[in-house]
């Protein structure tokens, strides 16, 4: 019944088909074509459809000859299968119980001794959530670009594109020195695994040059302070340079902070084993799933008979849909010859398909 409702659709195929056959017989009948003295056999249109249909009843064949194939091979394909399976479950299992291992000896580093030290447990710890650290840096970041962009300005003595460029890059680089800052301090204090002296001393060097560069940038804006009322007793361009000094140090320490109190190796390897370890769960799921459902290859005689069927009845329905398509064609030759025909003639009748009737159970 559904199948039948599809067909009747106007953009079915069979339909389209429908619409050029009584098309096609209608034009040729305008054009007394065939005649009534014709002897040639099927006229093209008849013949290219015997053909059309010919060809898809030959690739039933080959699927006939897939699915005899498939009788033949099942049993070698499914054990064949089924055994790689088996081997990938293995395989799989057993790196699943290496990260079950290694998550129980991160798990334990993390918790510690129980008369540990509290600074050395400290140093494992992640105290501040990634999403607080991330949202932190971009808040500081914005806040020190709209800081550092007065007195860019001043430096420049232009307020257009390179401002902003040099802005930005100084904005992000100072963000990132304290990320990095932040980093060594927390490492620091990890008795457990000791940091290059190299790594101490390029973090004190960078930490060095970003308070000079914010020296004095503090100092190049100094003189916009002319109008606070309050001054602690020094000049406009001292006041002005400490006061902006110690605004960007704020952001610029606030950053080494997040960074110190975020960072926590122990806690992103904890993280990156359990999600390994689910992923190969879920694989694992998969892939056991997969190996308890027979196969197609897994083709019983039962199941050989019953598929061998259905080709053989898409088969009688091409046919009794090249048998209709032709019906409409030569009724609609007819109705537009100028001629009346006692008969249809060799040129309407089509040739019949090579169709059998019935195939052998092969039980």
């Amino acid at each position: 019944m559904e199948w039948s409702q599809r067909m009747n659709t106007p953009w079915h195929p069979h339909s389209r088909a429908k619409r050029k056959a009584r098309r096609k017989g209608k034009s040729h009948g305008r054009q007394n074509f065939p005649n009534i003295d014709w002897s040639g056999g099927p006229v093209p249109y008849l013949d290219g459809l015997r053909a059309s249909f010919e060809q898809q009843i030959r690739f039933l064949d080959q699927k006939m000859q897939v699915v005899e194939g498939q009788s033949i091979t099942s049993n070698v394909e499914d054990i064949a299968e089924k055994q790689s399976q088996e081997y990938e479950i293995l395989q799989m299992e057993n790196e699943r119980a290496s990260l079950v291992e290694r998550l129980a000896n991160l798990v334990e580093t993390s918790t510690g001794e129980l008369n540990e030290n509290p600074m050395g447990r400290s140093a494992r710890r992640r105290h501040v959530p990634i999403l607080v650290y991330a949202l932190g840096l971009i808040a500081l970041g914005i806040g020190e670009f709209f800081v550092t962009l007065p007195a860019v300005n001043v430096l420049l003595n232009d307020e257009g594109w390179k401002a902003w460029v040099i802005t930005g890059s100084f904005s992000a680089l100072s963000i990132l020195a304290s990320h990095i800052i932040g980093l060594t301090l927390k490492i620091q204090i990890d008795r457990d695994v000791p940091q290059p002296v190299a790594q101490k001393w390029g973090s004190l060097v960078i930490g060095t040059g970003l308070m000079l560069v914010v020296l004095f940038l503090s100092s190049a804006r100094s003189k916009q302070v002319g109008s606070v009322p309050v001054k602690f007793w020094m000049s406009d361009k001292v006041f002005g340079t400490v006061l902006f000094f110690f605004v960007q140090m704020t952001f610029i320490l606030c950053a080494v902070a997040l960074s110190y109190y975020n960072h926590s190796e122990i806690e992103s390897d904890i993280a990156r084993t359990k999600r390994a370890i689910k992923r190969l769960t879920r694989k694992i799921r998969s892939v056991t799933k997969s190996r308890l459902i027979p196969e197609r290859g897994n083709l019983s005689p039962e199941k050989r008979v019953v598929q061998m069927k259905a080709i053989l009845v898409h088969k009688h329905l091409l046919d009794a849909q090249y048998r209709e398509l032709c019906s409409i064609y030569r009724g609609a030759n007819l109705l537009a010859q100028k001629v009346s025909f006692t008969s249809p003639g060799s040129g309407l009748t089509e040739t019949e398909l090579n169709i059998p009737l019935e195939i052998e159970d092969g039980s």
